[in-house]
């Protein structure tokens, strides 16, 4: 099986089961080895007592990316630590796009780094995350 065929199968098997996607109204846009770009419009289930884009969602967002960025290798990684900065407040019906990329990938471990831009292209917020592999694949990937 190809990278490109490993990584469709694994962007569709997280698509289809992560359940925050479908909570969140998240659309995934681009899923690859060690990238990923994954979208929401913040809606009226995503805010905060104080209006805005709740931070909880804004990281929900960059996992869901980071997720698909680290296991489209075809091995199954699971985060062991996260952590996340806010730069701007995020109003209703603002789409904002999470883009995660490698920063290092090892044969266990591997830092990814997601930057959150609102439709101007503007940076809101940066997440980075590391993940630790299992002897597992994240589908079953043969047959």
């Amino acid at each position: 099986m190809s990278k490109e065929e490993v990584s469709a199968k694994v962007a569709k098997h997280i698509g289809e089961h992560d359940r925050l996607i479908g909570l969140f109204d998240m659309k995934i846009e681009e899923a690859r080895a060690g990238f990923a770009k994954v979208s929401m419009t913040v809606g009226p289930n995503h805010l905060n007592a104080a209006g805005l884009c709740h931070g909880a969602a804004l990281f929900a967002l960059a996992d869901v990316a980071f997720a698909l960025a680290v296991n489209c290798y075809g091995k199954m990684a699971l985060a062991i630590e996260a952590s996340m900065n806010y730069f701007r407040p995020v109003r209703p019906k603002e789409k904002v796009t999470a883009s995660c990329r490698k920063l290092f990938q090892g044969r266990r471990t591997g830092t990814y780094l997601c930057s959150i831009e609102n439709p101007e292209g503007k940076e809101v917020a940066v997440f980075k995350a590391t993940a630790f592999r299992v002897d597992e694949e994240p589908v079953r990937l043969q047959g």
